[in-house]
């Protein structure tokens, strides 16, 4: 993603000598920037006119090619008087746009700036370490960058507290500009090739923009104490379709990590002990200990009480792992997941994973694997029962490597409310002269006249403890014949249309499937009433508690694990009013990162 590449990187300070550029960083040797600058102060208006028929020019007949190419166009001096600030601006964004270049830094004031500064010396009263972009680059990555420049302001701030690095780093630089301009008119070095040589800091920021443009990631020490830790979310989120490379926006990310649950889990992407070796010294030992102890079989809130922490410091740190790519959210391992390949898999015969799948598993096939789950499958139909324990284990690796390579992607299953339509209001439909005829409705508005107007708007208890019952039907009236009777009250002793005489005790059920379902309009109520479970008042209790859910919101998983069920149990209740539900499957929000 060159569009996230930084132009250039840049320190400015401004002090008791004026505004300087101390180092920018690329550079070119061949350009004639160099000597314009130097004639610039003997000649002024040569010079101007000169940069001005150049820079007209470049736009009217030559367009400029490279990273580079339109910073050429800025001189040092222009780049010292527009990069460096005021005391009164520092510790605030800095965001200067012109033309196609956009430039951010974050600018720091120093720490002595009150005191007075020595006959003999030079103080520096402000620093800004600023990233030159370009200007359709994304808001979300230009606050990234906000980020990093303000880490490497402070972070310079704070060794020039500790230990005058800037100051001696400055020294540095200065001399080598000042060197440089004694030299002949002819020379064209540019002082920062001499530079990169002789300051440390230079070298530093030259790594930090080589990093940035080769990883997106870029973890160092300035000054050898204090460590920089970044990455710019939209190079290191990649996927390759079709032999394209595919990169996830930070938006994806923080909409997947907002649908986080304790039922989720999460997978590494990198192995464990490189994952180790690359964490910070000072990192906190809670990362460590929970990464020891990661398994794709255990969802977070297993993992809380394995590593002994609080689910919301492992939501905090798996939200960590996945934004620096070192983890994936998934659904724990179970025999019962059901997973398809991912649109985006690499197929090709002769793709780079292939290979590397033989060498992790010798006298396997990946193309053949994948043509398990060509088709939503779950894990347990592919199983042999008589296989041994470690021929079982590794179909559980295999699975688990094509979910760390994106090959595969898990299916739920949601549930909608939607008691079926009368025939004789399709047959009126059908009556019709003409489409034209038919009543103008919104989108989705058949399921939403059902799911936002029947009442179910009830957010789910999560400490609701369910249980469900076999117990023998009460009372054989039908759902519309009880809606009848109750509106008309019958007495105990009357006897129905079909021969049932009525009691307290039915009178009593009818009275419990009225309240039960009270939040859901009268047709849905009647269909519901219509199916024969509805007859067991313990399922219907149980039924009546999980219409919330039917919404198409929630997965079967997220209703076991906010309702106490098992599955065996969501099931069986589910084949009872099948006459009123609709199921569908698709992606996880939380796991759907890569979903096409």
């Amino acid at each position: 993603m060159e569009d996230m590449d930084p132009l250039g990187i840049f320190v400015v300070t401004s002090g008791t000598r004026g505004d300087r550029l101390l180092f920018r960083y690329p550079y070119e040797s061949e350009d004639n920037r160099y000597t314009v600058s130097r004639v610039y102060g003997r000649n002024p208006y040569a010079t101007r006119s000169k940069v001005a028929e150049d820079h007209h020019r470049s736009k009217s007949t030559v367009i400029p090619s490279g990273k580079n190419a339109n910073l050429n166009w800025f001189s040092d001096k222009i780049l010292a008087n527009l990069l460096a600030v005021k005391s009164s601006l520092c510790k605030k964004k800095f965001n200067v746009k012109i033309d196609e270049i956009r430039f951010i830094g974050f600018p720091m004031k120093m720490y002595h700036v009150d005191s007075k500064p020595s006959s003999a010396g030079h103080m520096i009263i402000t620093v800004n370490v600023v990233f030159a972009l370009k200007a359709k680059t994304c808001t979300s990555a230009v606050e990234s960058y906000h980020d990093l420049a303000k880490q490497l302001s402070v972070t310079v701030c704070h060794e020039e507290r500790r230990c005058q690095y800037l100051s001696t780093q400055a020294k540095i630089m200065m001399a080598v500009h000042d060197e440089v301009a004694a030299l002949p008119e002819d020379s064209l070095e540019p002082p920062f090739k001499l530079i990169l040589q002789r300051s440390q800091l230079a070298r530093e920021l030259k790594s930090v923009f080589d990093s940035l443009v080769s990883t997106g990631v870029v973890q160092m020490h300035i000054n050898r104490w204090i460590q920089i830790n970044f990455c710019l979310p939209h190079k290191i989120h990649v996927i390759t379709v079709a032999n394209k490379v595919m990169h996830i926006e930070p938006e994806v990310i923080q909409k997947c990590l907002s649908s986080l649950r304790p039922y989720h889990g999460f997978l590494l992407l990198v192995e464990e002990q490189e994952l180790l070796d690359s964490l910070p010294m000072d990192c906190t030992p809670t990362l460590v200990r929970l990464v020891q102890i990661a398994s794709p079989l255990k969802n977070l809130q297993t993992l809380a009480l394995d590593a002994d922490l609080s689910l919301s410091q492992v939501f905090q740190l798996a939200s960590h792992l996945v934004y620096w790519a070192k983890a994936t959210i998934i659904y724990p391992l179970c025999e019962t997941n059901m997973y398809v390949l991912s649109p985006q898999a690499n197929t090709h015969v002769n793709s780079t994973l292939a290979e590397v799948f033989v060498e992790q598993f010798p006298n396997c096939s990946l193309h053949m694997e994948m043509s398990e789950f060509s088709l939503p499958t779950q894990l347990r139909v592919n199983r042999d029962f008589l296989e041994r324990p470690h021929h079982q284990a590794i179909r559980v690796q295999k699975v688990v490597w094509m979910l760390r390579h994106r090959l595969l992607m898990q299916l739920h299953m949601y549930i909608f409310l939607v008691p079926p339509v009368p025939r004789t209001e399709w047959t009126q439909d059908i009556n019709l002269q003409s489409v034209s005829e038919l009543p103008k409705v919104e989108e989705e508005s058949w399921l939403s006249y059902f799911l936002e107007d029947s009442g179910l708007n009830r957010p789910p208890s999560p400490s609701d403890i369910a249980s469900v019952n076999s117990d023998e039907s009460i009372g054989p009236a039908t759902g519309a014949q009880q809606l009848s009777q109750l509106s008309k009250s019958p007495s105990v002793g009357e006897m129905t249309s079909d021969g049932t005489v009525i009691t307290e005790e039915t009178k009593a059920q009818w009275r419990l499937q009225d309240s039960l379902l009270s939040v859901v309009r009268p047709e849905v109520k009647a269909a519901i009433l219509k199916c024969p479970a509805a007859k067991n008042t313990e399922d219907l209790k149980v039924f009546a508690r999980l219409c919330p859910y039917f919404k198409g919101q929630y997965h079967l998983e997220e209703i076991m694990y906010f309702e106490n069920l098992r599955r065996s149990q969501l099931i069986t209740l589910l084949d009872k009013f099948k006459e009123v539900l609709i199921l569908c499957s698709h992606q996880d929000p939380a796991t759907a990162f890569y979903a096409g």
